[in-house]
């Protein structure tokens, strides 16, 4: 099963985490690493979309009016940045933008998923499902994919307007924490599913193995009973043969006394 899964592309993936929770069983038994390989990616992409957002926002704002980088841009550095080449401009910040947001997020987010999984430890315990806990970082990393895209969407919706949604970080969490739950159950379901059917498989093993049995205890009555017969008809054949040599035994004997009372007789002139 995870030889089958490690194929499986990127894309597919994140089509899988956010509209099939029945392949999170998959997801469940992958190699953590790669697990880990997909939250890379995906957080990559996220960085790479969120950096042209926060680049757009950096080009169309003076910077003296930018509330997030009051006490760190002295008047002489703000003007030694307007001096350069907007492309060149641009490009330098887009990069910084970047790396800058990975590293942000890889922290922010290997925290989510740690709270989440062992939410989902406890969960799992809870519905008697006991998965390992590798198997719930899985999961866990999985569940947050559609959060991580709604965030992304709700940044850059953020970048190029002032919309705001109240609570979005509990409806981020929330949304990740149904999926776990929801992945948890199927995968409890589908084990009990496979255990009944391998319950049925071993009854169905057990009368194969009876009837094996039966079948081979008639076949041992048969050939005893065939053993049985050859012996009384060889017995009958001995006893046959003996009869036989029996009376030839008796009429040779016969035969002779006849013969020598008749010798007899005439050497007597008996009539």
């Amino acid at each position: 099963m995870e030889e089958n899964n490690k194929g499986v592309p990127f894309f597919k993936r994140v089509k899988w985490s956010i509209f099939n929770p029945e392949n999170y069983e998959l997801f469940a038994v992958e190699n953590t690493k790669v697990t880990l390989k997909y939250f890379v990616t995906l957080l990559l992409i996220f960085s790479l979309l969120i950096a042209i957002g926060v680049t757009y926002k950096f080009a169309t704002t003076d910077l003296r009016n930018m509330p997030e980088l009051n006490g760190y841009l002295s008047e002489e550095l703000i003007k030694s940045i307007e001096s350069m080449a907007p492309i060149q401009l641009y490009a330098m910040f887009y990069g910084i933008s970047i790396v800058y947001i990975f590293a942000m997020y890889f922290v922010i987010i290997a925290i989510d998923i740690l709270i989440l999984s062992i939410l989902g430890f406890l969960t799992s315990r809870l519905a008697k499902a006991f998965l390992k806990y590798s198997a719930i970082i899985n999961i866990s990393v999985y569940a947050l994919t559609l959060p991580i895209i709604l965030n992304m969407i709700y940044i850059l919706v953020r970048c190029f307007t002032n919309f705001e949604i109240k609570y979005f970080q509990i409806m981020y969490n929330a949304v990740a924490y149904i999926y776990v739950v929801t992945a948890i159950l199927m995968i409890k379901s589908e084990l009990i599913k496979q255990e009944a059917e391998l319950a049925k498989i071993e009854e169905e093993q057990k009368k194969v193995k009876e009837e094996l049995e039966r079948q081979q205890e008639e076949e041992k009555q048969k050939e005893e009973q065939r053993r049985k017969e050859r012996e009384e008809e060889k017995k009958k054949k001995e006893k046959g043969k003996k009869q036989k040599e029996k009376k030839e035994k008796g009429d040779t004997p016969e035969g002779s006394m006849a013969i020598r009372i008749k010798d007899k007789c005439n050497d007597n002139n008996c009539s």
